[in-house]
């Protein structure tokens, strides 16, 4: 079976941003309806150190706030392909640029997975603050669910 990573990633001090630790944490809480055989790592914001836990995964699926020009509070599967070939503006992410350069030299130096996919979730602020927006608050457990389906596929497919 291949390995496969879920890493939440995001500033909780820039509101909207903090949403990929958020998830991630409630999906650890949850403890029912997972799939098995995933390893779940907060990522918060120090990129740098996911190099080597990048290293010890087949898949790894990064859930992150991208603006990709969506509504609020939706969600979006993106390829690490997309990104790169800028079908999705990830610079706009308050660290995007940063992850992309970890995955780039990750890739450079043979220790990027055979995978890597981004659960994108449309922010609607990343100013400074420890709130999410109305719009992402009302939506968190759609998004829980929309991201257990999405891995139990992943999973499925595999």
């Amino acid at each position: 079976m291949k390995k496969i990573g879920v890493i939440g990633v995001g500033n909780p001090l820039r509101r909207d941003d903090g949403i990929g630790v958020f998830l991630l944490k409630k999906l650890i809480d949850r403890k029912y309806g997972l799939p098995a055989g995933i390893e779940y790592i907060d990522g918060g914001t120090g990129y740098l150190n996911l190099i080597h836990d990048l290293d010890r995964f087949d898949i790894v699926v990064f859930i992150d706030a991208v603006d990709f020009n969506g509504k609020p509070g939706d969600s979006k599967i993106f390829e690490y392909e997309d990104i790169k070939s800028k079908k999705i503006n990830f610079s706009s992410s308050s660290h995007g640029e940063d992850i992309v350069q970890v995955i780039d030299f990750s890739k450079s130096v043979d220790m990027l997975p055979e995978r890597v996919v981004f659960f994108g979730v449309q922010p609607k602020d990343v100013s400074f603050g420890d709130t999410f927006s109305d719009e992402l608050s009302t939506k968190s457990d759609v998004l829980i669910d929309d991201l257990i389906c999405y891995l139990k596929k992943l999973v499925d497919d595999i």
